[in-house]
């Protein structure tokens, strides 16, 4: 026999009577089996449990038998504000919701300011009597979505973004569909242009240790016309981890080609290699972002270039030196080990070269000469940055 202890039934629920006298409650999880074979049943607790059909004696629904046990006594009960309260409750208990309400509504009209009834129907007592609460939010430009109160701008907002996820979502799905295809399924990657792929191409991107995929990914990504896109791609072109110097150069050359159709683009590239220009940024990715910005002609990273044209480094070293030495004999001296720091200045010839190329000017490596020139060229509205 199986006997099981429930908690109150949730909406739909089913009981099986059992030929051995047990009762099972609770969802029916194949409703729609044909030449049902098994039940399965979710309980109140969550637990799932699989039960052969021949083990059925009947089949019940507690929201039927709770109708059928209202329908023969309720429209039989005199007309109070006491019997309408005891089956709107009773209602409540067994998941009858609408008979419930109207038991709540009934009990209105004969009690207008019956406090139980108005606040499960929604009122809320204010100063000027009873108003709906429905009514209050609406009047303040809320509207009732999925059992919460939002905005019309909150409501499209997070109906975009659910748009977006499932989008993503599916592209995450068929990105990785395509890479397991490579290379037969590089003409349709390169095809894509939907932004919603830019963040499934991205987490392909991270975790791939293929170069040719590596490289497939990040060609796809940078035809996809959106400045998300296109960052990441300028971003990956900097990427210190990435050991294909052929792949960095790859991005670049895609972003030089789009730019010069689309200037947006080469503002976008010009910001993120002047944010790099900085010390502690390694020298390959410096020489890389210097020799982009003086290719696409970014006369506003001048400034930054002049910074790092010399870079002051400092360098530890051991020498040796006389040390004395105390014996029997006196004091001598000896030669022993003494480390020192000093400060070392490393000229950096591929920034001169780019700007050499933006400014038409070459002060080799010093700095103020740089610095004085710049600062002339502000303050002369005649004196041209690039002098041609």
């Amino acid at each position: 026999m199986i006997v099981l202890a429930l908690l109150p039934a949730a909406s739909g629920t089913t009981i099986l009577l059992l030929k051995d006298g047990g009762v099972l409650e609770g969802e029916l999880l194949n409703p729609n089996e044909i030449s049902r074979q098994t039940y399965r049943i979710k309980t109140a607790g969550g637990l799932e449990i699989r039960l052969d059909a021949g083990l059925v004696e009947r089949v019940q629904n507690r929201e039927r038998l709770a109708l059928i046990e209202y329908n023969a006594e309720a429209p039989f009960t005199e007309n109070t504000i006491e019997n309408h309260l005891a089956w709107a409750r009773w209602c409540g208990e067994n998941q009858l919701p609408d008979l419930a309400r109207l038991h709540w509504r009934q009990i209105l009209e004969l009690a207008p300011d019956h406090a139980e009834a108005r606040n499960i129907l929604g009122y809320e007592r204010t100063p000027n009597g009873w108003v709906s609460r429905q009514g209050r939010m609406e009047d303040r430009g809320f509207i009732q979505d999925r059992g919460r109160w939002r905005t019309s701008q909150q409501i499209e907002v997070e109906n975009l973004l659910e748009t977006q996820r499932n989008a993503e979502a599916q592209w995450q799905r068929t990105i990785r569909d395509l890479v397991r295809r490579l290379p037969g399924s590089e003409a349709e990657l390169l095809a894509i242009r939907d932004p919603a792929a830019i963040t499934p191409l991205r987490n392909a991107l991270v975790n791939e240790g293929n170069p040719y995929v590596r490289m497939v990914l990040l060609r796809s990504l940078v035809r996809i016309p959106h400045i998300n896109a296109v960052r990441f791609v300028v971003g990956w072109s900097m990427r210190p981890d990435e050991p294909s110097e052929e792949i960095r150069q790859m991005c670049v050359d895609e972003l030089l080609r789009l730019s010069n159709e689309n200037p947006g683009i080469r503002q976008i590239m010009i910001d993120s290699y002047r944010a790099i220009l900085h010390h502690g940024t390694p020298p390959a990715v410096i020489n890389m972002a210097a020799r982009i910005l003086g290719d696409i002609g970014a006369q506003e990273a001048v400034p930054e270039l002049i910074e790092i044209l010399v870079v002051t480094r400092i360098e530890t070293i051991q020498e040796q030196a006389p040390t004395p030495v105390f014996g029997s004999g006196g004091t001598s001296f000896g030669q022993g080990a003494r480390t020192t720091s000093r400060q070392v200045q490393i000229p950096n010839q591929t920034v001169l070269t780019a700007l050499t190329r933006l400014t038409g000017m070459n002060f080799q490596f010093n700095r103020e000469a740089w610095r004085e020139w710049y600062r002339r060229s502000l303050r002369s509205p005649s004196l041209n940055l690039r002098r041609d």
